[in-house]
């Protein structure tokens, strides 16, 4: 336990490092070798926790697709799909961490404004994780494939648009009407969900 909790703060302050040379000289900007300087490690070392700079932004992408699937796995009975995303979206993204983004200039959210290469990732990023969404709304869901990858692509989608609002918001007092356009594109999405129920169990 102790070796573990060890390697989370090395990892940590490696990430912490990298934000802020990407804060104060932008990702596009920043080398690997500037960030292992920084965090005070060797090369090597920081390859064995981060193997690309990509991975030192979208850190936290596994954390996205693995909260999101056991949202809806866990959801209450009578709840649908598109609810219980809402309800995800809200706790992963616009609760404490939307202010934690829009006040961080090196983190993810406000850096891929400002790369286009990290906007590129993020989209990639969200192809395949609406690819995964897709085929379980159709195994497991019980969705025909067609609907299925509808849906997954348009929710996939406000999270994108979420995120770019987040990185593009002026201050923290924006996250308001960020919070309500996201709810309104949810809401746009009902109709496109099946009569809710318990997930199918093939």
């Amino acid at each position: 336990m102790l070796r573990e909790e060890k390697k989370a703060r090395a990892r940590a302050a490696m990430a912490d490092a990298a934000a802020g040379l990407f804060a104060e000289h932008g990702y596009d900007n920043v080398a690997m070798t500037q960030v292992a300087r920084a965090a005070g490690v060797s090369e090597q070392t920081l390859y064995n926790y981060f193997p690309t700079k990509e991975s030192l932004v979208f850190d936290l992408a596994g954390t996205f697709e693995e909260t999101m699937l056991t949202t809806l796995t866990a959801r209450a009975p009578g709840t649908g799909v598109v609810d219980a995303y809402g309800h995800w979206l809200e706790t992963f993204l616009l609760g404490p961490a939307a202010r934690r983004a829009v006040e961080t200039p090196g983190g993810m959210v406000r850096q891929i404004a400002v790369s286009n290469t990290l906007h590129r990732a993020l989209l990639d990023l969200a192809h395949r994780v609406a690819t995964g969404l897709a085929g379980r709304l159709e195994q497991v869901e019980g969705y025909p494939p067609a609907n299925a990858t509808a849906l997954a692509d348009a929710l996939v989608a406000v999270f994108v648009r979420t995120v770019e609002s987040l990185s593009t918001a002026p201050a923290p007092r924006a996250i308001p009407a960020v919070r309500r356009r996201t709810r309104a594109a949810i809401e746009a999405l009902r109709p496109l969900q099946r009569d809710p129920g318990p997930p199918l169990r093939r």
